[in-house]
């Protein structure tokens, strides 16, 4: 099983608040919402194309290793969503679900129930989408919805001409090129996916979640350090046009790399210089928790945890899914890290 960059899509526009943290902190502005939330219905969507069978709830939960080089088994599952909610407050834009419930403790039986309902309601819905698309193929609403669908059931070669045509119609959107890119990453050509993301680069260069699916295209094709060169160069870009917003992120985006594979203490390091310069940013502390949790140092680990939670909203967007992260770090990481290491 290889990696998937998960897109993220248009800007949020809700801002909330900085909250302080437990211990005595600078008064620096944290980032706003908009750079942080990513899109949990797309982020589901995702997951649930990589693992169709999967019942829908349990869809963000269950999601496995994905980073699976030899070498970087330790990584897990929760690498993987780190990876991904991190970079941008992005909202798939006119997606056409809600994010699904997180999955609650439920018997095998139920499980097994909900596959087959799952599977049953998803028939019905690809057919009954694809009627109503033949009636008007230039429906872009309907369009999505067979996208959603398909992908969502992990027919990614067959989404791909429903996103054709969606580029075909709106040619400005930004969001269908990416989700084009991501259809070819899905299956599993690399090249095509690679060329796709940088042809939006070449429009966009800051682009953080261009960035972001390029970073990962390479890392698949393990590329080395020809990843960090590139997320070095749109770095000194950033500097050199003083887009302050657009360098912390892409600094973000080279330490979770170095947390992909498996440099542990550089991502420390990495993440410590943005908590130093920014303590009220929420996202280092979580990752550092992550990478703490890896190491088996559960003390550092609550640390950095409690110090996340304390700078979050409670309104925050996607409060909830961040806390089930932490939560799966807690309780799930040690054990995901001892199969990862008899394997």
């Amino acid at each position: 099983m290889t990696a998937s960059s998960l897109i993220n899509f248009s800007l949020s526009s809700h801002n909330h608040r900085n909250h302080t943290p437990k211990s005595p902190r600078p008064s620096i502005r944290s980032p706003s919402s908009q750079s942080l939330v990513l899109s949990s219905t797309y982020l589901s969507l995702h997951f649930a194309a990589k693992f169709p069978n999967l019942p829908q709830s349990t869809t963000i939960r269950s999601v496995p290793a994905l980073f699976s080089p030899p070498q970087k088994k330790i990584l897990s599952f929760l690498v993987a969503k780190i990876a991904t909610l991190l970079l941008g407050s992005l909202i798939f834009a006119g997606c056409v679900r809600e994010r699904p419930a997180l999955a609650k403790p439920v018997q095998e039986s139920e499980v097994l129930e909900e596959k087959r309902d799952g599977r049953s309601s998803d028939d019905e819905s690809e057919e009954m989408c694809e009627r109503l698309l033949q009636e008007n193929p230039r429906d872009v609403e309907m369009l999505k919805m067979v996208v959603n669908v398909k992908m969502r059931r992990g027919k990614s070669r067959e989404a791909v001409e429903n996103v054709e045509k969606l580029i075909e119609l709106q040619p400005s959107e930004m969001e269908w090129r990416l989700l084009h890119a991501l259809c070819y990453e899905m299956m599993g050509d690399l090249n095509k996916a690679k060329s796709l993301f940088k042809n939006i680069l070449d429009q966009e260069p800051l682009l953080l979640r261009a960035l972001h699916g390029l970073a990962m295209v390479m890392h698949k094709n393990q590329e080395g350090e020809a990843v960090f060169e590139m997320l070095n160069r749109a770095l000194e870009a950033a500097r050199r046009e003083n887009k302050v917003n657009e360098e912390r992120n892409i600094r973000i985006l080279v330490a979770q790399t170095h947390l992909i594979k498996g440099d542990l203490e550089e991502a420390l390091r990495k993440f410590q210089a943005l908590i130093d310069e920014n303590p009220r940013d929420f996202r280092p502390y979580l990752c550092q928790g992550i990478v703490y949790s890896l190491l088996n140092k559960k003390k550092e680990a609550d640390e950095r945890f409690e110090t996340f939670q304390s700078l979050v909203p409670q309104e925050f967007p996607e409060r909830e899914f961040m806390d089930d992260v932490v939560q799966a770090a807690r309780t799930e990481m040690k054990q995901q890290l001892q199969k990862d290491l008899q394997r």
